[in-house]
């Protein structure tokens, strides 16, 4: 191995929030390197482009109006916001029943309505008492982190329908069945967004270009500071010093920020060993399983139906569909996501079975048009060696209040970022910028107290 490299800080992962990170401090002028585990950039963020010229987004795609911090970053690399599609009608299939509607909700009685206004409003009264960057400090942490959402919206809906609904709507939100998620970490997400409206607003936008393009245009920025295949194997580190080792090549720095998703964090060897609660917080930090599918179509023919290309499904494996086509019509895009159980058991099958059972529900939901895409891409991020699932962490009951104090403390000259550990808009791009913010902060205060 090579004499180690001397920075200030290293940046483990060059996804969003490394790369963010990386523009601050050089913003600040210190000197950084960025070690990348894959042969790209990105992350969770993953762009390609049909061969008729049509972006597709395989990963984090969607911006949502509240989103300052991604806003800032498209204007300032000159990218172009396209709105979702939201003209038409909207599919819902819950209770072996499809329904269609032009507004937020699925035509229902007018009392399941009132219940879901009502689960709105005590939702959105609980998470306020929730404190966005320190959950696990409030006084109701420990009853909610005891019961799933599965409890939760069982016990604040009085209708099977607003139920089925609620049910629909979150686990295609959390890519895992309401069952298996604390209702602590739900209500931390809608804390972090601010609002039940607020999350549901979430998908409003997304970058023409691709968001894989805003990660090129970033990395682009910091020259030549970025190391592809450079997974990190080991972290020796004391109070004052960290010396950081990849298969290839050392660094020594004065910190480490590290962005990599806590299920990846036992892939690292730390001497001395991470505290054991930071280890077992990381043990039970696995993602949801999710697969993400783009069809791409000779025309947007949805839209001559009169619908918008949103559906929702608990009747299909495709849990949510939305239009995807470039703002110029030249083709059609359904954007279908796939999570949970779903995943799980459509992963099984070949690519070619897979892609009929995907077929097969569009089918269902849009009509035999549905059935001839010219093009289908997909992207199974449960088998994606360096992420494991998506869209990002959830814990099941009991993971947060014990464990999750130790999610964003420093440990010595370690500090850690990612979408998982933002204290606004977790879950989301807005999050990973957001935690960037934070640990940059966070390491030059340490840095300028020594």
């Amino acid at each position: 191995m090579s004499n180690k490299k001397k920075v200030d800080i290293v940046i483990v992962g060059a996804g969003l929030a490394g790369l963010t990170a990386a523009l601050e401090l050089k913003k600040h002028n210190y000197s950084y390197v960025v070690l990348e585990a894959r042969s790209r950039l990105g992350g969770r963020i993953h762009s390609t482009i049909s061969s008729d010229g049509v972006t597709v987004d395989l990963g984090a795609q969607w911006i949502g109006p509240h989103h300052k911090r991604m806003l800032g970053l498209i204007e300032e690399f000159g990218l172009q916001l396209v709105p979702t599609f939201r003209t038409g009608k909207t599919i819902y299939e819950m209770q072996g029943k499809r329904k269609q509607t032009n507004g937020k909700l699925p035509i229902m009685s007018p009392i399941v309505i009132a219940d879901i206004m009502k689960m709105k409003r005590k939702i959105d009264k609980i998470s306020r008492e929730i404190p966005s960057g320190a959950p696990w400090t409030s006084k109701l942490a420990q009853q909610l982190d005891k019961i799933t959402v599965a409890e939760l919206i069982k016990t604040i809906l009085l209708t099977k329908a607003g139920v089925s609904f609620a049910k629909l709507l979150i686990e295609e939100a959390l890519c895992a069945n309401v069952y298996e998620v604390s209702a602590l970490d739900f209500l931390w997400c809608i804390r972090a967004a601010g609002s039940i409206d607020h999350l549901l607003a979430a998908e409003d936008y997304w970058i023409a270009e691709g968001a894989e393009t805003l990660i090129n245009r970033i990395s682009d920025s910091l020259g030549e500071t970025i190391q592809l295949n450079q997974p990190v194997q080991r972290v020796m580190y004391n109070e004052k010093k960290v010396t950081v080792y990849t298969g290839k090549e050392s660094w020594q720095a004065k910190k480490v920020i590290v962005t990599t998703p806590p299920n990846l964090l036992t892939r690292i060897s730390f001497d001395p060993p991470l505290p054991a609660r930071r280890v077992q917080l990381s043990e039970r930090a696995g993602l949801p399983s999710v697969i993400k599918l783009i069809c791409v179509y000779e025309r947007p023919f949805w839209r001559e139906a009169g619908l918008s290309g949103t559906a929702y499904s608990d009747q299909t494996p495709v849990k949510l569909t939305i239009d995807s086509s470039p703002l110029d019509g030249r083709r059609g895009v359904l954007t279908i996501l796939i999570g949970g159980d779903s995943a799980r058991q459509i992963e099984t099958l070949p690519l070619k079975l897979r892609q009929i059972e995907v077929k097969k529900a569009l089918v269902r939901l849009f009509g035999e048009k549905a059935a001839y895409p010219i093009a289908m891409f997909e992207k199974d991020w449960s088998a994606e060696e360096w992420t494991r699932g998506g869209y990002a962490t959830h814990f099941a009951t009991g993971v947060i209040s014990q464990f999750a104090t130790s999610l964003t403390s420093p440990v010595g000259p370690i500090h850690w970022a990612g979408t998982e550990t933002a204290s606004e808009w977790r879950m989301y791009m807005e999050g990973a910028v957001q935690s960037s913010e934070r640990v940059v902060h966070e390491v030059i205060h340490e840095i300028t107290k020594e």
